[in-house]
């Protein structure tokens, strides 16, 4: 849910590009609005003033000025306490070193107020009230204090009067510590956003359009909470797009190479190897074969691999890949716990037509080719227990689903919609139950002998990717990446691992277009007759019939295009941006778009035929 919003905000998100931001559109152009500097009577701020300004608000200054403030604070405290506790001669010994110390504090906030007077000038450094009797508080004190010093023996009303004036000096402290908290608070966006949003909110100062104050309030609200990237809704021209976004919700070590062509003369030892431990575990030998020649291929047939082991495809292919990259050790775990823990995933997966364990060793084999042939080990650093993380998160995403979408489930009140308030409820039911299987079970639990550290950052690393195949953040995330791989300071093998991790498995969840379109075609009907169950169920319950759910209006081909164009495309084009490998295959989208179009009216005729009466 987004966070809430004023209405005038929200009626500016509904429709960017064809409406203006205010309700009140009469009263503006379409155009940019040019005032002379003349009529705005803007002040225009010389570099050292500017310079001064960025200063004064910086954090370290305006910490000190909090520090003296409470240190002024402790000292009308400690000169009250000794009036009350000493006698007056003894009091007036100790009093002049104490008025010497209030004049210094003193003298720094008229300097402070000095300063800003020159960098912002009157007006604008008065502009908030408070100010004002701060200056008088700061002046009268500063005349007390003199006073005081060239006579001691000051009448009592001008002591109480002084005191008093000490005593004001309190609430500075209250209202400086709200502008540390402020500060704190905007110190939190990155420089150059912090930049802009002090502008926006100085540029609004000198302007006397109440529309183009919103619009700015509106900018400076986006920015700071972060919501640059959030879509507004798009236009009727662009329904068929909203309609696929929007569908699910209606320490480094060195990496074990496996079989590369650069590593010949080490193919065979390493073959031989890797034969015989899978050999002790009753891995069929023609499925390893192929899993030799093909574990990194996008083209992999693995309705054929999973015919080859009886049904424990997923399995077999979770053991090759903890052999191949050295997982048992990195675990520190014996084969048979590996092989009981992924039985116990695969008897998880139901007998969807599409989302069963067959789908899920798919995506957990092309995670791998996006690793290995595309070379993100390479490109993203990544170590033993991250190459683990991302096959895992492949292998478990689906785990126990149950044919429907998150749509269908929040709509009819399921069970799994009320514990998970609504929130990605399948992408958070997913790997809840996949780690309820280790740590339910001791003999089948991979992460038990993995240190605490570890296990937490895999644990976490797993659940932010198997969350990231929630189609409800599609579009955001995927801006947001493409923003992150276009920044000067990208870093794939740093602080956006992470994000790049989870666009692994999200492609890869999505990536059957991408694939030979024999394979393809066959994952289109298990999806749409998975989808059309739904659409049934949906119809005998009187709920609202999900895109793509409509039996009987769904043109699988038309869906198909749609799909490419505004899911899987974009999609790829972003892994593209940082995985320049992946070029050779990116073109496959656009080869199986055009098998689509050729289908269409084939699909329009056979809609046409199975019409309800």
């Amino acid at each position: 849910m987004l966070p809430s919003r004023s209405d005038s905000q929200q009626r500016s998100l509904e429709n960017p590009d064809k409406q203006t931001m205010r309700v009140d559109s009469t009263k503006r152009t379409d155009k940019l609005i040019e005032v002379p500097r003349k009529k705005l009577n803007m002040r225009l701020y010389t570099e050292s003033e500017q310079k001064i300004q960025d200063y004064v608000n910086s954090k370290i200054v305006t910490i000190s000025i909090i520090g003296l403030v409470g240190a002024y604070a402790i000292l009308i405290f400690i000169i009250v306490a000794l009036e009350e506790l000493l006698d007056e001669t003894e009091f007036n010994n100790v009093s002049s070193i104490l008025s010497w110390i209030e004049l210094g504090i003193l003298i720094v906030f008229i300097l402070e107020i000095f300063v800003g007077l020159y960098a912002w000038g009157i007006k604008k450094y008065y502009k908030d009230k408070w100010l004002i009797l701060d200056t008088l508080i700061i002046l009268l004190s500063l005349f007390f204090v003199i006073f005081e010093l060239a006579d001691q023996k000051t009448s009592n009303v001008i002591k109480v009067i002084q005191a008093v004036f000490r005593f004001l000096r309190i609430f500075l402290l209250i209202r400086k510590a709200q502008t540390f908290r402020r500060l704190a608070t905007i110190s939190t966006i990155s420089t150059p956003a912090e930049k802009i949003v002090r502008f926006l909110a100085e540029l609004k100062e000198v302007l006397e359009d109440e529309n183009m104050k919103l619009d700015i309030d509106y900018c400076i609200d986006k920015i700071g909470n972060n919501q640059l990237y959030q879509m507004g809704k798009l236009d009727e021209d662009n329904a068929e797009a909203m309609a696929w976004l929007n569908q699910s919700q209606q320490g480094k070590t060195e990496v074990k190479r496996i079989l590369t062509n650069e590593q010949q003369q080490q193919q065979q030892q390493q073959q031989k190897k890797v034969i015989a431990n899978f050999q002790k575990l009753n891995i069929p030998k023609r499925l390893l074969d192929i899993l030799f020649k093909q574990h990194d291929d996008l083209y992999i047939d693995p309705f054929e691999c999973d015919k080859l082991c009886g049904g424990e495809g997923l399995v077999n292919l979770m053991l090759f890949f903890f052999e191949n990259y050295n997982l048992f050790d990195v675990f520190l775990i014996k084969p048979k716990v590996v092989r009981g823990y992924f039985e116990e995933v695969m008897k998880g997966y139901l007998d969807n037509p599409y989302h069963n364990k067959v789908h899920a060793q798919d995506v957990a084999q092309t995670c791998n080719f996006l690793l290995s042939k595309c070379k993100f080990i390479e490109i993203g650093q990544l170590d033993e227990q991250d190459i683990a993380c991302v096959l895992i998160a492949g292998a478990i995403h689906d785990y126990g689903h149950p044919g429907l979408t998150n749509a269908f489930l929040i709509n009819s009140r399921n069970e799994l919609a009320l514990t998970y308030n609504d929130q990605s409820v399948l992408e958070m039911f997913h790997p809840s139950q996949c780690f309820k299987i280790a740590w339910g079970n001791q003999k089948v639990n991979i992460f038990e002998n993995l240190q605490f550290h570890k296990y937490r950052r895999i644990r976490e690393s797993i659940i932010l990717m198997v969350l990231s195949t929630d189609m409800a953040h599609h579009a955001s995330e995927l801006a947001v990446t493409n923003s992150r791989i276009a920044a000067p300071d990208f870093e794939p093998n740093g602080k956006d691992k992470q994000r790049l991790m989870d666009l692994i498995v999200h492609s890869s969840d999505v990536s059957n277009p991408t694939k030979s379109y024999e394979i393809y075609k066959q994952w289109t009907e298990k999806v749409l007759t998975e989808f059309w169950q739904q659409g049934d169920k949906e119809r005998d319950l009187g709920l609202p019939i999900s895109y793509l759910c409509n039996r009987y209006t769904t043109n699988m081909a038309e869906a198909q295009v749609g799909f490419i164009d505004y899911v899987v495309k974009p999609t790829f084009a972003c892994v593209l941006g940082f995985l320049p490998a992946y070029e050779p295959f990116f073109q496959n989208l656009d080869k199986n778009k055009a098998k689509w179009q050729e289908l269409i009216e084939y699909y329009k005729q056979q809609l046409a035929s199975i019409q309800p009466k």
